[in-house]
């Protein structure tokens, strides 16, 4: 019997869905005829996010990119929550099987780009997977075919456009409108309140336009810094949003009870009578738990030590304190060097951030939290060590 027309499988975590995933398949559609293209979204992104978007959420924006791009109406491709009813990681040979089931008697494709090639010798059950399908790859700015590995795959004809889900997201998290994402996408994250859009509106309106810009810039370097500290960037943008989110309550909201505890109860007499200001740290973290629906520990406590620090923070924590000092926008020389630093040593950085703090307060005769003199004494002993 005659063989069918290609069957394509296009599989991804599509977090966000963008125009490199839409040329891609469309190029594939032009040179392979097939008669049917499947988007296989994941039933969980691979990513360490605080709030990973669902499934449903993913395949709705799906739906949009494809609707609002040359693919609309095709009949032949369509989007498959194969991967998503079984409520696990699905490996591509099980993906595979399936549509093999499906299409007995067509040739399969799966598609990706070529970037993803490099990785292939660590698939799971790669040569079953080259068994079923045929390796099909679209060619990314800044990959040779050279570097995309040893496994055999049919290239599509074509230069692709080159778009880092990971960057796309980061953008997304600070309320940027990459270009590289559908118009319509860019309405549906909004309106829907995903990648941090709905906490972004929720602090904005309740910080001044100047500090809401602080916010994001604090965000924005805690972002740049968090891969190399392996760190959810997610995690890294939102602990970042949120730190000064009770910055501009007024001193009575501060000495409020529900905060005092989140103090613990420490010299909290002192701080109202000596640097009332430091209490925002602590009421950050309440309004953060309360209002923002916060439960995670370690950004609860890159909230509430972001200004005075504490021996043993976690790495979250230390980098709030960073990037919070040395944020773009900060009006003091020390900011841009602890910036610069940061990103070539973090530890280095931690300790001059540390050292900045100190010494502002120390000159200008303020009170100091015996939590900042604490950690200046433990990486001072951690030095010596």
């Amino acid at each position: 019997m005659p063989e069918e027309k290609p069957v394509i499988i296009y599989g991804g975590s599509f977090d966000p869905p963008h125009k490199g995933h839409i040329a891609l398949a469309a190029a594939a559609l032009r040179e392979l005829k097939p008669r049917a293209l499947f988007f296989v979204p994941g039933f969980r992104t691979p990513f360490k996010d605080l709030q990973p978007l669902s499934f449903g959420e993913r395949a709705l924006l799906l739906k949009e990119a494809l609707r609002s791009s040359a693919l609309a109406g095709r009949r032949e491709v369509a989007i498959s929550s194969f991967e998503a009813a079984q409520r696990r990681v699905v490996y591509t040979y099980e993906t595979l099987a399936h549509f093999r089931k499906l299409y007995p008697r067509s040739p399969l494709y799966f598609l990706m780009g070529s970037d993803c090639l490099a990785g292939f010798g660590k698939w799971k059950r790669r040569r079953e997977i080259l068994k079923k399908a045929v390796l099909l790859a679209g060619l990314r700015p800044g990959y040779s075919m050279k570097a995309a590995g040893t496994a055999p795959f049919r290239p599509l004809k074509g230069l692709f456009p080159r778009a880092a889900s990971s960057s796309l997201r980061g953008e997304l998290f600070l309320g940027g409108k990459p270009p590289a994402v559908p118009r319509g996408v860019l309405r549906l994250i909004e309106r829907k309140g995903l990648y941090l859009a709905r906490e972004r509106a929720l602090l904005k309106g309740m910080l001044s336009a100047r500090r809401f810009r602080h916010s994001l810039e604090t965000a924005r370097l805690a972002l740049e810094l968090a891969p190399g500290l392996g760190l959810s960037p997610q995690k890294a943008a939102l602990a970042g949003l949120l730190h000064d989110c009770a910055r501009e309550l007024k001193p009575a909201r501060l000495a409020g009870p529900a905060f005092k505890a989140r103090t613990g109860g420490m010299l909290y007499g002192t701080i109202i009578k000596e640097a009332p200001v430091l209490l925002h740290a602590w009421a950050g973290a309440e309004i953060a738990r309360a209002k923002f629906g916060v439960k995670d520990r370690e950004m609860l406590e890159a909230v509430s030590l972001h200004a005075t620090g504490a021996p043993g923070m976690g790495t979250l924590a230390r980098l709030i304190y960073v990037a919070d000092l040395a944020a773009a926008g900060r009006d003091f020389a020390e900011a841009g060097l602890v910036r610069e630093l940061a990103g070539r040593d973090f530890a280095a950085a931690f300790r001059a951030a540390n050292y900045v703090k100190l010494s502002y307060a120390f000159s200008s005769g303020g009170w100091v939290h015996p939590l900042s003199v604490s950690l200046w004494n433990s990486l001072q002993e951690k030095k010596k060590g």
